[in-house]
């Protein structure tokens, strides 16, 4: 299977179904997310939470949840999209014109996109994806490692030291055990060129 078809299927509704059971809570007084697993919880009407941060009880439907992990993105240029594992929920942040830096939620770290995860392996500052737009409207993506103690995966290569590749739409970058996939806007896609 190749990567874009994998990175298809991951997203797709049959591997949604399977193996997307974990769903985002934000609570309704100090906004924090949480997560928890949908799939013990499939025959009731409405669960009971009590937030981890402010301690606040609240109840959501399943339908609410479902809205509450919805995701529309204003992104025009482009976004990516962490793929759910053991360490985090399915998560999509816009991507901005200039140094995107990318890396592990931690209170009091400064970065652009802040992946809620229990991922030890991925830095507090991992990676970095720089947007930069051009004179004819379309903008130039690349990504470099921070450098962070693991490494930067592109295509299930490692970027060298200052290396600065290229993405293109539908790329597929690890960070630690973290995988999250690179959507470019119309009119920025590069294909891939196939044998």
């Amino acid at each position: 299977m190749s990567m874009q078809n994998l990175a298809k299927y991951l997203l797709s509704a049959t591997f949604a179904q399977k193996y997307w059971t974990m769903k985002r809570i934000t609570c309704p007084k100090c906004e924090h997310s949480f997560s928890f697993d949908e799939s013990r919880y499939r025959q009731v009407k409405s669960i009971s939470f009590a937030c981890p941060a402010c301690r606040k009880h609240f109840s959501l439907t399943l339908d609410e949840i479902e809205d509450m992990n919805r995701e529309e993105i204003d992104a025009p240029y482009g976004y990516i999209t962490v793929i759910e594992n053991q360490f985090c929920y399915r998560q999509s942040y816009a991507l901005q014109p200039g140094d995107n830096v990318i890396g592990r939620h931690s209170p009091g770290s400064v970065v652009n996109i802040s992946i809620q995860s229990g991922d030890m392996s991925m830095d507090r500052r991992h990676c970095i994806i720089n947007v930069k737009p051009l004179a004819d409207g379309t903008a130039r993506y690349t990504l470099r490692d921070n450098p962070s103690l693991t490494g930067t995966f592109l295509r299930n290569e490692i970027l060298n030291d200052r290396e600065r590749a290229t993405l293109k739409n539908e790329d597929i970058v690890t960070i630690g055990a973290t995988t999250f996939i690179v959507y470019l806007p119309e009119g920025d896609e590069d294909e891939y060129l196939t044998e």
